[in-house]
């Protein structure tokens, strides 16, 4: 099920984790073709492949130079203070010495279904993950998740104006001396690519 260019993964099924919207684009200008004969242009108009969000400190790296060796998952949490859409979060129970397994399945706790107990703290404030680059509908977007619960989702202009202003706010705390500056930039080059 995984996607490779010139025997280097790219990605699984529409994923591209190694592969950035950039790269995606560059190689479709030169007619390239993945190792299965898909090609690039193929890739970024067919409104479902995701392309590995372009991380700051990745910006001196080319597919080149990296073939494929970038950590798959990797992410950052933005506080979000739109509605977002939620999944259920999964627990595996078995019997004491083992048996029969059972999945548990509970709403995520910022969704509008989860009534279950929670400590003092609650569930705290809504964040979500920056997860992906894609092309929808011809435009570039930046898919999300819910930090807790893992949907995967985009949003509207609008929606993403407010992220991106609650983020700034968030993050502004550590920008002093003595401070936690290097995240601070870090952050504020994130805010600035999503879209």
């Amino acid at each position: 099920m995984g996607q490779y260019l010139n025997k280097n993964k790219i990605g699984t099924c529409e994923n591209m984790y190694y592969l950035t919207l950039a790269e995606a684009r560059a190689l479709a200008e030169k007619g390239a073709r993945d190792d299965d004969g898909i090609t690039f242009k193929e890739y970024l108009e067919d409104n479902e492949t995701r392309f590995r969000f372009a991380w700051p400190d990745e910006d001196d790296q080319t597919f080149e130079t990296h073939g494929g060796q970038r950590d798959a998952f990797k992410t950052f949490q933005l506080p979000c203070p739109v509605e977002i859409e939620h999944y259920h979060i999964t627990f595996h129970n078995t019997h004491f010495g083992g048996g029969y397994g059972i999945n548990i399945m509970i709403p995520c706790p910022h969704s509008a279904g989860f009534n279950l107990e929670m400590s003092n703290g609650g569930a705290g404030e809504q964040f979500v993950c920056v997860e992906f680059q894609a092309i929808r509908d011809g435009q570039e977007k930046t898919i999300f998740k819910c930090a807790r619960c893992g949907q995967s989702q985009r949003f509207d202009d609008a929606d993403v104006a407010k992220i991106r202003a609650r983020a700034i706010e968030y993050y502004s705390v550590y920008n002093y001396e003595n401070g936690n500056i290097p995240l601070y930039n870090y952050a504020m080059k994130v805010i600035e690519r999503i879209k």
